[in-house]
């Protein structure tokens, strides 16, 4: 295996075939444990192609395949962390009623003064996370954002979850 990592990092594509081809056996059995069948297969090449881009900058000369798994369990992990938010944000059906009336109508003035209040905290605090917050709540997709503000999914999602943070601590009476 040594041999083929070596020949890999000096650019050989038939060393990193067999490289890919070796790991996403063995990755596909690991995934297919952790997060079952209906995933494990895009999940283990995507791990394969993450070792082979970051092979040539981040790998170790010793335990190669140990870094390589290593990779493979945080892609799954972050699947599942992933997984788990999602669950969270689906909307129960007891909830459904709520949905055709409109939100403003509904809220306590003195709440909505202070929601008003907190927003403009947020604005002043960091203007992006803001304009983020914002973007989603007027219904547009990950991908439409990421246009918008020029960032990486990843990035959105971290800047979203700090708003809504920021915002929930203020409504509650914090900072």
């Amino acid at each position: 295996m040594q041999q083929l990592v070596i020949k890999a990092k000096q650019g050989d594509k038939a060393a990193e075939t067999q490289i890919f081809e070796y790991l996403r056996v063995r990755f596909v059995l690991l995934a297919k444990r952790r997060i079952g069948e209906e995933h494990c297969e895009d999940m283990a090449q995507e791990a394969c192609i993450t070792v082979l881009e970051k092979l040539k900058t981040d790998s170790p000369e010793e335990n190669f395949e140990a870094w390589a798994y290593q990779v493979l369990r945080n892609k799954i992990g972050n699947y599942l962390q992933g997984k788990n938010l999602r669950q969270k944000k689906m909307v129960s059906t007891e909830h459904i009623e709520y949905l055709d009336k409109p939100a403003a109508a509904d809220l306590d003035p003195i709440f909505k003064k202070r929601l008003m209040d907190c927003l403009r905290k947020l604005i002043k605090s960091n203007r992006r996370y803001a304009r983020v917050l914002n973007l989603a709540h007027q219904g547009f997709d990950t991908e439409e954002i990421c246009q918008r503000m020029e960032m990486k999914s990843n990035h959105l999602y971290v800047m979203l979850n700090r708003s809504r943070k920021m915002l929930s601590d203020c409504l509650e009476g914090g900072v």
